[in-house]
């Protein structure tokens, strides 16, 4: 029977896409762009490396969008990171819908967990600003532990600080390898968000729960709590 419900942070509750939307002044005000390049095209271009590279790294990001010359003086791959991590630990977007399928998760009565990779400043800074925090019974951020997703001893720890089993234990994320393949290797029940709607991963079975976003999350949680 199910008993918790663990959620990944980004691309899962926290709308990377809309904070991104959100940072482009602060991007035009960081580096010196190339002439011509204009606030839709600086969006639309993150928003899509985002999308389509996330899964592999943000270096390749970082690539895409030089080759894209939207850099007059291209930045270093540093100077290009610290930016964005200066920027995610002052602004946040969240879901629309991400507070109500907590509430209703919580409401049916399953404990709540998340489990984060990343820095713990820019993490934390994540949480407060989404105001997350009191949603959740536990939360993990991998640069807190000795080991991070998709380690199944960080998924086996959280069930351990729920006190539950991990097969008693859904865990819902966006990536293939980070969320459903270490969740499930731990004894998880997967889900896959399909936020950027990319499974780079042809060795890892796909799970049986997905869906666009977590807003399924409820429903599937009252099929598997009976």
């Amino acid at each position: 029977m199910l008993k918790a419900i663990v959620f990944d942070l980004d691309h899962t509750l926290y709308d990377r896409y809309a904070t991104l939307e959100r940072i482009v002044p602060h991007f035009k005000e960081q580096f010196v762009l190339s002439d011509g390049v204009t606030d839709e095209f600086i969006r639309d271009e993150l928003c899509w490396a985002d999308k389509q590279y996330v899964h592999r790294g943000w270096e390749e990001i970082f690539e895409h969008l030089c080759n894209k010359n939207i850099f007059a003086k291209v930045p270093t791959f540093r100077e290009y990171c610290d930016f964005l991590h200066f920027c995610f630990m002052r602004i946040a977007e969240p879901f629309p819908f991400t507070y109500d399928v907590l509430k209703e998760v919580r409401n049916s009565g399953f404990l709540v967990g998340l489990i984060t990779n990343g820095l713990h400043d820019v993490q934390t800074a994540k949480i407060e600003l989404l105001g997350l925090r009191d949603y959740f019974d536990e939360i993990i951020i991998g640069d807190d532990e000795p080991f991070c997703k998709p380690d199944p001893r960080v998924f086996e720890l959280m069930c351990e600080r729920l006190g539950v089993k991990t097969s008693e234990t859904m865990f819902v994320g966006d990536h293939p390898l980070l969320d459903v393949d270490g969740s499930r290797r731990a004894g998880c029940i997967p889900v896959w968000i399909r936020t950027t709607g990319t499974w780079i991963y042809p060795e890892i079975e796909k799970p049986v729960l997905q869906a666009d976003t977590v807003e399924a999350v409820p429903a599937f949680a009252d099929a598997l709590k009976k």
